[in-house]
């Protein structure tokens, strides 16, 4: 295994970690979460919950779980990309 795979794999962990952090945060706000669907709705919700949100460290705290999760996304489609170039 290669460093761009090994790069491949943290990104997926860390973007699997940023949606826990998402459906924990949910899940104490009183929204109905499930463990393994509602992916798409439960982002919806964290981003109405990050506006309404009237405490501003606790505003830039989910603004900084979203992020890490777009950009580990981010990371994962570029890294697929060049592991998937190298391969061909």
């Amino acid at each position: 295994m290669g460093l761009l795979e090994f790069a491949l794999i943290f990104c997926a962990v860390i973007a699997l970690y940023n949606v826990q952090q998402i459906k924990m945060v949910l899940k104490d706000k009183g929204y109905k979460v499930d463990m393994l669907t509602g992916w798409f709705s439960d982002y919806r919700h964290f981003k109405g919950l990050i506006q309404k949100e009237p405490d501003q460290k606790t505003k830039i705290k989910y603004q900084q779980i979203l992020n890490g999760l777009l950009f580990s996304l981010g990371g994962l489609v570029f890294f697929a990309a060049m592991v998937l170039r190298n391969r061909l």
